[in-house]
Order: C-alpha cells, then structure tokens, then sequence
C-alpha cells in the first residue's frame, strides 16, 4: 500500500509541475505578425476581403476589431484566395456570385459570421488545425456602409486558452493524487 500512495503521490506532483509549467506558458505574450488596418466604404450588394492568410494554425490568432455605420456581414471563411492583378489594379477575384455559392455548397467552409449593425464588434478566432482563413465583409443593405476594421495575426507558443484549461484541469488532480503522500511523509517526520 505504501509503494502505491508513493507511486501516485509522485505522479500527482509531476501532474502539478506540468500545470504550473502550462501556466506559465500560457501567460507569454503573444507575438503580432501581421495587421490590416483599413477604413473603406462597401457599396450594396458588394463583397470585400479584408484578410487571408495561408497556413494559419492553432498556434496563431486572428483577431479583428470593426466599427460599422450601415449593415454588414462579417464572415470568417476558410478559403484559399490570391491576389490577381487584373486590369491595372490588384483584386481577389472573389465577388458575390463566389459567395453566394459558397455560402449554400459549402456551409462548412464558415468559420463564424455576424450580422453588425451600427456597432463595434470585436472577435477572436484560434483554428484547431492547419487552415487557410479569409475575412470577408458583405452589404446585404441598400445603402452604402462605412467599415474601419484592425485585423491582427497573433502567434504564442501555444494556445492559451486551451492550455489554461489543461492547466486547471490536471492540478487538482495532481493534488488529490499527491496528498496522502503528503501526509504520509509528515506523519513520519513528526514520528522522527
């Protein structure tokens, strides 16, 4: 009996270690590595990309901040798009038409979407595997809307949140499994 209170006591120090380790991790600042700011007006029934990145994963972030006069759609897709040039001018090539069908072939493909309406709105968004993301505003109003956004691409070492509740999770297990260890080695060392 004794060599397994010894077993798990020290099992349940080790589960505390690695909590305090994780916590610690997770309390690393995050690093930016890119931005999109912008202030743009949307005419109706138009779409604009403000964001896309290749290769995002779970170790990175996007996070955006928008204010909007008029009604938007924001939605957070994952979808691979480039930059084309055409005509002069730099454009995606991705118009109401592509979403549309997007929207109703592939719903699976929408990451998140919300519908601002003269408001701020703030959200984060931290993958669970390797993705391509694209961040696209839709006016599905009769007016022109007027959008200012910050789209920032944050890298940490690991996922906080996530890590956090691994974190708080495995050390009051790690307590319970190492108390009566605890004890034991008190109780001999006031037998002493």
């Amino acid at each position: 009996m004794k060599r397994w209170t010894t077993v798990l006591g020290r099992v349940g120090t080790v589960l505390i270690a690695i909590s305090l380790a994780l916590l610690l991790v997770s309390l690393i600042p995050q690093l930016q590595l890119s931005t999109a700011k912008g202030s743009t007006h949307i005419s109706p029934e138009q779409v604009q990309i403000a964001f896309h990145s290749q290769n995002l994963n779970p170790q990175q972030e996007v996070q955006l901040e928008v204010t909007v006069e008029g009604t938007l759609k924001v939605y957070l897709l994952e979808i691979r798009v480039e930059l084309q040039f055409v005509n002069g001018t730099f454009d995606y090539g991705f118009n109401l038409t592509d979403l549309q069908e997007l929207l109703s072939e592939h719903p699976d493909r929408i990451r998140w979407e919300r519908e601002v309406e003269n408001e701020y709105y703030e959200r984060s968004y931290t993958p669970t595997r390797v993705m391509n993301a694209t961040l696209v505003f839709y006016n599905p109003s009769s007016e022109t809307a007027l959008v200012e956004y910050d789209v920032a691409l944050k890298s940490s070492l690991a996922p906080g949140d996530k890590v956090r509740t691994i974190a708080y999770c495995a050390a009051p297990i790690g307590v319970i499994m190492a108390l009566p260890w605890f004890v034991n080695m008190w109780k001999q060392r006031k037998q002493s």
